[in-house]
């Protein structure tokens, strides 16, 4: 375990932090000094377009079932024989947040409805991204810009959507504007690198990277309602123990 400005960090957190932040540099020499290594593969674009559009889909279900897959995602063992009900918790849920006021700035509040606000973000993230691949990969579209701008935007929203948890205290709808954010600024790395490599399996790496930064936020995310949890003095609550 390690701590850093007060906040404790396990090692496989620090690892999943660490290769993906070296991913994201990586993304940005491709983009800014491009490997002379083009193929003419007649549907790299389209391959590389439904890969990426792929984890958009799973994302998406991932963000409509977070339970499900925050239990395929856990990487701390499970004790099997604890309950898994929130009321032996003694603390009632709305979505997969305890509906505690330590909370409050994690959930969008629609009339009576709470939402989370950071799978919210990564929903319309998802879906803004995916109409961005049916344009500029599977049709006759592109997207304007300088691959090396693009980029760069890009980068700055997956920095904001991976490591504002360590850094920054949000309310509800700049968690969701951060997510957001992170997806769409995936997109943008990826058309950068497509524009620039056109090279399959960097086309490919990059998705796995991609695959690799959204574990990483899952991480990061328990890892910051653990940190809430554990300056809570209540006994009769273990939700993210």
């Amino acid at each position: 375990m390690l701590v850093a400005g007060g906040k404790s960090f396990n090692l496989t957190l620090l690892f999943l932090i660490s290769v993906s932040m070296f991913g994201l540099l990586l993304s940005i020499v491709f983009v800014v000094n491009p490997p002379k290594l083009a193929d003419d593969f007649a549907f790299r674009k389209s391959l590389a377009g439904s890969a990426f559009g792929a984890v958009c889909v799973l994302g998406i279900i991932g963000c409509l079932y977070p339970h499900s897959c925050s239990a395929i995602l856990d990487f701390e063992k499970q004790d099997r024989n604890a309950p898994s009900s929130s009321k032996s918790h003694g603390q009632a849920f709305q979505g997969h947040h305890p509906t505690c006021g330590r909370f409050s700035s994690h959930v969008l509040r629609v009339g009576k409805r709470r939402l989370c606000a950071t799978c919210s973000g990564l929903l319309f993230g998802a879906i803004v991204a995916l109409f961005g691949i049916g344009t500029c990969f599977l049709g006759d579209g592109g997207l304007t810009g300088e691959p090396p701008l693009l980029v760069s935007v890009g980068a700055i929203g997956v920095g904001l959507g991976l490591l504002h948890p360590t850094v920054l205290r949000l309310k509800s709808f700049t968690r969701f504007f951060a997510s957001t954010v992170f997806v769409v600024g995936s997109f943008l790395v990826f058309v950068s690198i497509e524009d620039s490599a056109k090279n399959t399996p960097i086309d490919l790496f990059f998705v796995a990277l991609s695959v690799l930064w959204i574990l990483t936020k899952v991480s990061l995310s328990k890892w910051e309602h653990q940190q809430i949890c554990s300056q809570c003095s209540s006994e009769s609550c273990s939700a993210y123990e």
